[in-house]
């Protein structure tokens, strides 16, 4: 039985947050080891998982999508065979944040409005 309260879009907001913290994580990850010779770059490939998170599923603990953690090949390897470049993870790390703030706020707005209806106000 579908739950009113959390529907799809409440469980893909959360979820997102979610997906979105650990890209971050991976990032962060990144950059702690720029000058660790031979480190590969990664990336969280969660694409397809975000758009299963905000399909229909039974409430808001519904289980996360799959995510991978792949290597970047879009930095160039350099001499020591690392391939972590700064600017563009620094980019990425922005990017992420922009959209976990965005995603932040849109299940803010949605919880303020589950209260409103709940406690009848305006």
């Amino acid at each position: 039985m579908p739950n009113i309260l959390f529907d799809p879009t409440m469980r893909g907001l959360s979820q997102g947050l979610t997906l979105h913290q650990q890209r971050h994580e991976v990032l962060a990850s990144n950059l702690a080891n720029v000058e660790t010779p031979g480190y590969r770059a990664r990336e969280l490939e969660f694409g397809a998982a975000l758009k299963d998170a905000f399909r229909g599923g039974e409430g808001i603990e519904a289980a996360l999508p799959e995510t991978e953690v792949v290597a970047d090949r879009t930095a160039p390897s350099r001499a020591d065979g690392n391939t972590v470049d700064v600017d563009l993870q620094m980019a990425k790390l922005g990017a992420n944040g922009g959209r976990y703030i965005a995603l932040a706020k849109l299940l803010g707005h949605r919880v303020t409005m589950l209260r409103q209806a709940i406690e009848g106000t305006r």
